[in-house]
């Protein structure tokens, strides 16, 4: 209306939607390389390099935060060359990124001395530690860590970052200052690909956050609430049935959350059984659902066995789906994928964003106000917790470790043990499987659960022998050498057998062979009073009692002290 004041709102529409126009334009005229532009956007310029499917493919990179022109253009051209590489995916762009914002910010306080950092190489080395320092000084000033430092792992990754940066600009000095225009990139010096020193970088620190692991009857009350996420708001709920059937999702399959959330539509694929149906072991699983792996390269194909509840979850939301399509004006296009987000949308080829996930998650937190058995508040947002719980629930119940890491995707053992928290009573029943004997062949006399605490296996591994364990208490030193098999402090099991046998074979044939050179040299054999005779013969006699005993497994399965005493 003609006079009327514009709300400010409306005012801010009106910038966005001129800005965009602006910025379409921009892109049509531009007739350079894509890197070239200060503001990187995939959704209008199909020239930026992205995998098939990429969780954050709608993210917008802004380089006009580095003010510096040497420094913007670097960032742009190291950037560009690892995403045409495939170094580095759209995902990991942002984290390089935002690390140079923070050589930016130091930049801003001191003077910018170009691509070098300082005129005077004397200075580098103090230009380093007031970076350190900055990091260091800095806190944080929103979120639930507002006033507190920045940890370990993001200062290190910064300096990574910054590193790897410059290491690329010194073997490329050449080629960028020719084609940047900036002569000062071909002035680099070694030592810029090493701008910090080992003391300057925390350690990393892999420490698992506190309640990462659920409890059953949290889980439990997660799944029994998560109706309110498909509830109509009328009723009290909110309305959002795709999230619904993503919480089903991630909490059985311990997926994820991209994983689930850029499935292909028809994600199913036919299981192939080498097993009879009468088998037990086959029942259960009637597919394999294929996930969509975007975090670690692997040649393992992404899919999981499932079972028909799964299946039931999919067929649903794949009805859902094409029913959203049909709302889009589209009723006879396949969606790309099987979680759709609710606007601009119409050709299906958009995921259900991971914002909103966290949104309707966040409101049924609040919804359903579930506590642990401490009382603290369970945050259902925190969908990672989901896979810490997954796996350490496959790993208790005796779940083979390769068979862990394959449901996973993971591609190290080590991957594979961060998410799983065995329980202290799964450690000790797998430690007290074997009968422990000592030297003489007898059952140990202490307690098994005496002895594992004793032991320590993962802690005490000064106490772990070729063959069996010392249960020497820690603070005491062995002075008896190697003769472990005279002494009472040696323990093993049925696991160490082989070396044990192998430790007899050796012995027997060391006195074979000692008694003909004896023999020869003497005339005679050594008799059975000969002191070194007689410590082998100790040792053998030990050996035969220890196996004899641990291929003798009783019932309780108890452990075996020193010369064949169980414990």
């Amino acid at each position: 209306m003609r006079g009327e004041k514009i709300g400010e709102s409306a005012f801010k529409g009106g910038t966005y939607r001129l800005g965009h126009m602006a910025a379409v334009l921009g892109y049509a005229y531009h007739r350079g390389p894509w890197w070239e532009l200060n503001v990187w956007n995939p959704s209008l310029d199909p020239r930026v390099p992205q995998r098939d499917h990429e969780p954050q493919g709608r993210t917008t990179m802004h380089f006009t935060n580095l003010t510096s022109m040497w420094l913007r253009e670097g960032a742009k051209y190291w950037l560009s060359a690892g995403l045409t590489t495939e170094r580095y995916s759209w995902s990991t762009i942002k984290s390089r990124l935002d690390a140079l914002k923070w050589l930016q910010r130091y930049i801003d306080t001191t003077a910018d001395q170009g691509p070098c950092l300082t005129t005077d190489p004397h200075r580098l080395r103090g230009f380093i530690r007031g970076f350190c320092d900055l990091l260091l000084a800095h806190r944080i000033e929103s979120g639930a860590r507002a006033g507190k430092p920045l940890a370990t792992n993001p200062r290190r990754q910064i300096m990574t970052a910054i590193e790897q940066f410059y290491q690329f600009m010194y073997d490329h000095r050449d080629e960028a200052a020719t084609e940047l225009g900036i002569s000062a990139w071909a002035t680099l010096r070694p030592e810029h690909c090493v701008l910090f020193r080992p003391e300057d970088k925390p350690r990393l620190a892999n420490v698992k956050a506190d309640g990462m692991v659920l409890e059953d009857d949290v889980m439990a009350q997660i799944a029994e609430g998560s109706g309110l996420l498909a509830q109509p708001v009328n009723e009290g709920g909110l309305g959002d049935l795709q999230a619904f059937h993503i919480m089903m999702l991630l909490l059985r399959t311990g997926r994820r959350a991209n994983e689930v959330l850029m499935m292909d539509f028809d994600p199913l694929e036919p299981i192939l059984r080498t097993r009879t149906d009468s088998d037990p072991d086959s029942a259960g699983f009637v597919a394999r659902m294929r996930y969509q792996q975007t975090k670690i390269e692997s040649n393992l194909a992404p899919t999981i066995p499932v079972d028909e509840e799964i299946v039931t979850i999919i067929r649903a939301q794949q009805k859902h789906a094409r029913e959203m399509m049909a709302h889009f004006g589209n009723p006879d296009v396949t969606p790309k994928y099987l979680f759709l987000r609710t606007t601009r949308n119409r050709l299906g080829d958009k995921p259900y964003p991971l914002p909103t996930m966290h949104l309707r998650f966040s409101r049924l937190t609040s919804l359903l106000n579930i506590r642990d058995s401490v009382g603290r508040q369970v945050a259902v947002s925190k969908t990672h917790r989901f896979r810490h719980t997954a796996a350490t629930n496959l790993i208790n119940a005796g779940v083979p470790l390769h068979v862990v890491m394959r449901y996973f995707g993971h591609i190290s053992p080590d991957m594979t043990l961060h998410y799983a928290v065995t329980s202290a009573q799964t450690m000790e029943e797998e430690f007290l499987r074997y009968k422990k004997v000592t030297r003489d062949g007898r059952t140990a006399s202490i307690d098994s659960s005496d002895l594992y605490d004793l032991i320590q296996l993962d802690k005490r591994a000064d106490r772990i022998l070729p063959n069996g364990w010392c249960t020497l208490p820690p603070k005491q030193l062995c002075d008896k050498g190697n003769a472990c098999l005279s002494c009472s402090k040696f323990v093993t099991d049925s696991t160490h057998a082989p070396q044990l046998r192998t430790q007899l074979t050796d012995t027997e044939t060391l006195i074979e062979h000692r008694q003909a050179v004896f023999t020869a040299k003497y005339g005679a054999p050594m008799d059975e009073t000969n002191i070194w005779l007689h410590g082998r013969q100790i040792e053998v006699d030990s050996l035969n009692r220890i196996l004899l005993s641990i291929n003798d497994v009783s019932a309780t399965d108890k452990a075996v002290r020193g010369p064949g005493t169980t414990i």
